[in-house]
């Protein structure tokens, strides 16, 4: 069991590191790295904590503490997934908004160029055969 503990204490100061080097560096933004920073101190807590990690293995009725841990570890890291997969569907739904946007966008400035050419046309034909003062 303590070898389990030691483990598990040691990965999740390493994934502390990481988040920190990460969020300095800016290849994670702070808002994204809390959820991965909150799963990392708990597991360290009760990696390092005989008391927490004893009343959580009572408290679940599991004799075995290091079962706990690493149950504990896998539902923490699951529903960090679960957030990420909610954030990411969310950015999907808006690259799909802002594509139709763009789409809209490109099909309006076509649209105005050729409504300037035509104008433009218009002007340089009644320039060419026109009366002076019928411009305008």
């Amino acid at each position: 069991m303590e070898r389990v503990r030691v483990v598990t204490a040691v990965l999740a100061a390493l994934l502390l590191l990481q988040i920190i080097r990460s969020v300095r560096r800016e290849h994670i933004r702070v808002e994204y790295s809390m959820a991965w920073f909150a799963a990392a101190v708990l597991l360290l807590g009760l990696s390092l904590s005989d008391a927490a990690l004893g009343w959580l293995s009572r408290a679940l009725g599991i004799e075995d503490a290091s079962l706990v841990l690493l149950g504990v570890a896998g539902v923490l890291f699951i529903f960090t997934f679960f957030r990420f997969t909610v954030v990411v569907s969310g950015l999907k739904d808006h690259n799909i908004v802002l594509a139709q946007k763009v789409g809209m966008l490109e099909w309006e400035i076509k649209r105005q160029a050729s409504e300037l050419k035509r104008l433009r046309e218009e002007r340089r034909a009644r320039g060419a055969g026109g009366s002076p003062g019928a411009e305008a």
